[in-house]
């Protein structure tokens, strides 16, 4: 390490507490050498060094282990290091230096008045520092502690979500119904807005009321939000009348007074059974014809791929003449043929481009044309191409 001006500098002073401290030994240097195990030749010299002041910047081990020859401790030289550990750290010195500095550049009226003020802001410092303790033996006021649930409320609770669950799963087949219907009115958005405000309504309506009119004025201001929303009042009404029928239905088939036995809430190990909320299954809708599609896509290009394979292996077309990039070949048409066509221009202008770049045109052409016997044969199986929603 770089040794800096302000790096700890071992003093004469310390040398004359080591040698004090070996001397109470009794022990020669050379006799301190070997306790050190230090039997290279100039041991004696480098603690001679030492002693006298002369060795700077002395290594840690250095030190311990002559403190250990001599059968010292570190309490025996702790005055001189709490000498130099008391002073502030370099950064402070440094910049008590530069406003030093500083304030010679001021009037002397002006150095007077900042002095006063460091002064003061001194004394408020040690006041605020010696009414530390005080404040501390203060006990502090005791943290609020964790609520602990207990067995009775974890029963209760697994108990209510059971039902709930019971609940929800009619509920949100009614609300994933009412927001097909919504297609056109709720983007997609805005679904998710628009079925909270259809839980909100079914909430008020499992939830127990001493008054009707309660009921009422909350149902009330349920749809006033879902207006401020920006919702059309045929969509709140429709929001609405799915929470009704869900309700309705549930009082019709006595699920509203439904509770799990313990057999199955041990079965499913407390476990609430998952309900697919209304807006996850119309974005499965959308997404689910898209991965037909693309399934369908993939067995006719194994198909194609296939009768390629057939086609090359009857020509007995090696690897080194450019097998492989047939196949890559059909990667590229498939798409091509699904969006515009066998016939269409971007499917010739596919072909002219790529048959002059392999091995033998004639039979590139030819590979050409069973990908697209095979597209033709089998693309009316194909489900119809996923449309863009908002």
């Amino acid at each position: 390490m770089k040794h800096t001006k302000t790096t700890f500098v071992f003093t004469p002073e310390f040398g004359a507490r080591l040698r004090e401290l070996r001397k109470r030994r009794n022990l020669s240097l050379r006799d301190l050498a070997l306790l050190m195990d230090r039997h290279q030749p100039g041991s004696f010299n480098l603690l001679a060094k030492l002693e006298r002041g002369e060795l700077k910047h002395p290594s840690v081990n250095l030190l311990v282990d002559f403190l250990r020859g001599c059968g010292a401790k570190v309490k025996d030289v702790a005055d001189l290091l709490d000498a130099y550990l008391s002073q502030s750290p370099v950064l402070t010195q440094k910049g008590h230096a530069a406003v030093a500095e500083l304030l010679k550049s001021l009037p002397k009226w002006e150095q007077r008045a900042m002095l006063r003020w460091e002064k003061a802001t001194a004394e408020k410092r040690e006041e605020k520092a010696a009414a530390e303790p005080e404040k501390k033996a203060v006990a502090p006021p005791e943290k609020k502690k964790p609520r602990v649930e207990t067995d009775q409320q974890r029963v209760f609770r697994i108990v209510w979500s059971f039902i709930h669950a019971n609940w929800n799963e009619l509920f949100e087949q009614k609300l994933y119904e009412a927001m097909r219907g919504l297609a056109n009115d709720v983007p997609r958005s805005e679904r998710k807005h628009a079925c909270n405000h259809a839980r909100r309504f079914f909430g008020i309506l499992t939830r127990y009321y001493a008054n009707e009119k309660r009921r009422q004025g909350a149902l009330a201001r349920v749809e006033r939000r879902a207006r401020e929303d920006g919702f059309s009042d045929r969509t709140v009404a429709a929001l609405r009348k799915a929470a009704y029928d869900a309700h309705a239905e549930l009082q019709q088939s006595g699920r509203l007074d439904w509770k799990p036995t313990e057999e199955e809430i041990v079965k499913r190990a407390g476990h609430v059974p998952k309900v697919e909320k209304a807006e996850t299954r119309l974005a499965m809708d959308e997404v689910a014809p898209g991965v037909d599609h693309n399934k369908t896509l993939g067995y006719i290009r194994a198909m194609a791929v296939q009768a390629v394979a057939a086609r090359l292996d009857k020509l007995r077309l090696a690897h080194h003449q450019g097998k492989e990039y047939y196949y890559y070949w059909i990667d590229r048409l498939i798409p091509i043929a699904d969006e515009h066509g066998t016939d269409s221009p971007e499917w010739q202008a596919e072909v002219e481009a790529t048959v002059p770049k392999l091995h033998d045109p004639a039979v590139a052409r030819d590979v050409a044309g069973i990908i697209a016997k095979a597209f033709d044969k089998w693309s009316a199986k194909l489900p119809p191409r996923p449309t863009a929603t908002i």
